[in-house]
């Protein structure tokens, strides 16, 4: 689900992953992209959404029609959950909506038995660091403990040049945290 791009645009992004295409060079490839697409194992179903349109109980409305249309899913991705809308929260302070959507998102989880994945931003503070740890999640603090895992991702201005960066496993219900990696980030 995606509350921050375009449909098209994320869909883009997908064939030039799986096709090792830039995005700038899948329109003079569309033939071949659209080959080597046909033959990738499963499906991607890519909703848009406007931000703070849908809320968990919208994207249980779509889950349930794709189901109904033979498409069981194995994994949700929501880019990005914090432009969903609180169903208990309509004003008020925009901590209990984001610990809301977070809980919410959860529960779809349980509910469906599959893994909810998302990006989220961190606050203002953390954009300097080396290591991005939880407390600097931006929003809300609580949907670190929402979460059974999170990882960040730190790239300052040189790392965006050398296309480097830090991964650090802030928590992990599963298993070690604490870890940090350097890693090579192409963002092509």
């Amino acid at each position: 689900y995606t509350l921050e791009l375009g449909e098209s645009y994320v869909a883009r992004r997908f064939d030039s992953y799986f096709t090792g295409y830039s995005v700038e060079e899948l329109k003079e490839r569309r033939g071949e992209v659209d080959q080597l697409v046909e033959y990738l194992p499963g499906n991607l179903i890519i909703k848009e959404y406007s931000p703070r349109s849908a809320t968990i109980s919208t994207l249980e409305a779509h889950i349930q029609k794709c189901k109904m249309e033979g498409f069981e899913p194995d994994l949700i991705i929501i880019d990005y959950i914090d432009y969903l809308k609180s169903m208990r929260y309509k004003s008020g302070e925009k901590k209990d909506e984001i610990d809301d959507v977070y809980i919410g998102a959860k529960g779809l989880a349980k509910s469906l038995k599959i893994p909810v994945v998302s990006p989220s931003q961190v606050n203002r503070s953390g954009a300097r660091d080396q290591i991005i740890e939880g407390d600097k999640a931006a929003g809300s603090y609580d949907k670190m403990m929402v979460a059974d895992g999170s990882i960040s991702l730190s790239r300052q201005k040189e790392d965006k040049v050398l296309g480097t960066g830090r991964i650090f496993i802030m928590k992990n219900r599963y298993g070690a945290d604490g870890l940090s990696y350097n890693v090579r980030i192409d963002t092509n």
